[in-house]
């Protein structure tokens, strides 16, 4: 039963985290109120459920959990979305402020670091993430007595 529920807590608490980490990332701690962090904690809920409970499950059967690997996976699955919904498809110019992201269906240089920043927000947040899980889910991973992750090799 531990087994189960831990890991559940942790993805209904963990994506929310990391949802109020982009909002204040990107609007500052003034949004966190507003309509855009309901937005933010579903779509999390949902990618951290649909793409996360999945790589959990793999890296707990091959024993990798570690803050190492989690870290890493949340930011991959936070970004993953993000670069498929990013191709230009058929769009022919996008502005961004005073900034021409997309020119003739293409991205332009500064679009290309205005993506790029955009997308590491999201790593970043889903790092942020998979700590705050790693936090929950730690004791059914480490070991009591050393503290040291049941998959680690002993030194």
């Amino acid at each position: 039963m531990k087994n189960v529920l831990i890991p559940t807590i942790g993805f209904l608490i963990a994506p929310p985290i990391g949802a109020l980490a982009w909002v204040i990332l990107e609007g500052g701690a003034g949004q966190i109120l507003s309509g855009i962090t309901a937005w933010a904690v579903v779509v999390s809920i949902i990618v951290g459920t649909v793409l996360g409970a999945p790589v959990y499950l793999f890296l707990r059967a091959k024993r990798l959990v570690t803050i190492i690997s989690l870290s890493l996976g949340g930011a991959v699955i936070s970004m993953l979305p993000w670069i498929l919904l990013s191709h230009p498809g058929g769009t022919t110019k996008s502005v961004v402020g005073q900034t021409i992201i997309i020119e003739n269906g293409s991205y332009t240089a500064e679009g290309i670091i205005y993506q790029i920043k955009f997308i590491a927000q999201f790593g970043l947040c889903g790092a942020i993430s998979d700590l705050v899980f790693w936090f929950i889910v730690r004791s059914l991973v480490t070991s009591k007595d050393t503290g040291r992750s049941k998959a680690a090799p002993v030194l």
